[in-house]
């Protein structure tokens, strides 16, 4: 379990310097769109905003699960990172449909550009640079500690420098005067920001429904429980998501005529054998069961 926190620990540390990461370069675009009058630099400020929230969701969920359990929360806190970004998802999602009049209202609208836009042009690359680098941290960190919110802010990181790079088109496009060209990446950003924001609602509430989100996972425990020596078939292999981690719960079934004492050496001996195999998994339960006699005769 210590080596357990210690990797909360790191997952946490990850998260706030992609906040301050997330929160630099929000501030650099929204500083430069407003002064050089670029309104796809500013949407794209507000879409770096929201990736601001959702680490600053992960890194607080890490940090609550990390004080690990109490007597208060024998199940320990890792569902605060899962309410967090339930409560993210809703912003990001309102944050969408504002920027979505923005942009309709942009569609037929283009402001005067006389000069290059120098300055917007180097924040959405110096924006594409950052996204680039801190993705390529969160998913190496959140793939090394079993962290779903790292890999999921990693992913979205990966989107955000295409993002960048079309926002830097559409600065260039606005430059050269053509219509439709920032009203409409206007538009793509409120819908990236509503697609972000509804996943993260709808994965939260599933999270907290308890549902089978790893169907894989679920069969994989299943066959490698299968191939222990003594097993006679599992009747349910169940998988809930609390945080960064999962819970497990298992029936096997066994030869009636077996001593309690073995049979609780079968039980240690498959909850072992899943621990060792993934590391995500916080605890386990094994309940065993008497097999079928009459199936078990030749």
């Amino acid at each position: 379990m210590k080596s357990k926190i210690e990797n909360l620990k790191k997952g946490r540390k990850i998260a706030f310097i992609s906040s301050f990461v997330a929160f630099l370069s929000a501030l650099v675009k929204g500083i430069v769109g407003y002064l050089f009058n670029s309104p796809v630099l500013i949407a794209d400020a507000f879409h770096s905003g929201a990736d601001l929230l959702t680490h600053v969701a992960s890194g607080f969920g890490l940090w609550i699960a990390s004080r690990g359990k109490t007597e208060k929360f024998p199940y320990g806190l890792y569902r605060a990172e899962t309410i967090a970004c339930l409560v993210i998802g809703g912003l990001i999602s309102a944050i969408g449909i504002e920027l979505f009049r923005d942009g309709f209202h942009k569609l037929l609208y283009l402001d005067p550009v006389r000069e290059f836009p120098v300055f917007p042009v180097a924040a959405s690359i110096f924006s594409a640079i950052a996204a680039f680098v801190v993705a390529k941290m969160e998913s190496k960190a959140g793939k090394s500690i079993g962290s779903q919110s790292l890999v999921a802010n990693a992913r979205e990181q990966f989107l955000d420098v295409v993002t960048s790079l079309v926002v830097l088109a559409g600065i260039l496009l606005a430059y050269l005067k053509i219509p439709y060209a920032e009203g409409s990446i206007i538009i793509l950003i409120s819908v990236l920001l509503l697609k972000l924001g509804v996943e993260n609602i709808w994965r939260s509430l599933l999270i907290l429904m308890d549902a089978n989100l790893d169907p894989e996972l679920q069969a994989d425990i299943e066959k490698k429980i299968n191939e222990i020596y003594g097993v006679k078939g599992v009747r349910s292999v169940k998988i809930r998501q609390s945080g960064p981690f999962k819970m497990v719960e298992c029936v096997i079934a066994t030869r009636p005529s077996i001593s309690l004492y073995k049979a609780h050496e079968l039980a240690d001996k498959v909850e072992n054998l899943i621990e060792k195999n993934h590391k995500q998994i916080e605890s386990v339960f094994i309940h065993v069961e008497p097999a079928n006699e009459k199936a078990l005769l030749p």
